[in-house]
């Protein structure tokens, strides 16, 4: 009876532990029971030909497409943590990835996109710059490089402004 009865206590303390942890580390929000939303958001992948160059949705027909087939940058524009996943894959998949969190206004969500990021570009061997202090970031493969046509087209889009 002793043995279950302290076995009981520390499942318990165990799993306060692991919520807390994983609360710190940002994969669990405080109150909340899931560790991964369930709901999967598409990367926005288009841009309007304007001024302020901004990424809309799909449901706007005077958009045009941010990438092309040979391009070396991936470019992900996120909204919120919940496309967090999305860019880890990215910067598993891709030499250099864009990484754009002008439309994240929470400064606490913001930052937390970026630790994930840079512990993802720690694990990864690569590298983190700010290519846009409005919070555009480039995150590279160490031995990959930026081509000049490439930072024109981030320019042309906006996003690259050092």
């Amino acid at each position: 009876m002793v043995l279950q009865l302290l076995e009981l206590v520390v499942k318990y303390l165990v799993y306060n532990m692991l919520n807390k942890f994983l609360i710190l580390i940002g994969l669990k929000e405080e109150g909340s029971s899931l560790l991964v939303e369930d709901q999967v958001v598409e990367p926005i992948n288009t841009v309007h030909p304007s001024e302020d160059s901004r990424f809309v949705g799909e449901a706007n027909s005077a958009e045009i497409t941010v990438h092309s087939a040979d391009d070396e940058v991936e470019i992900r524009a996120l909204k919120s943590w919940r496309e967090i996943e999305n860019l880890g894959a990215s910067i598993k998949e891709f030499n250099i990835v864009c990484m754009d969190l002008r439309d994240v206004y929470d400064k606490n969500e913001r930052q937390r996109i970026i630790d994930f990021a840079s512990g993802m570009v720690h694990v990864m061997n690569s590298k983190l710059r700010i290519i846009n202090p409005d919070g555009v970031y480039l995150i590279r493969k160490a031995e990959a490089n930026l081509t000049v046509s490439e930072r024109n087209r981030l320019e042309a889009l906006g996003l690259y402004k050092v």
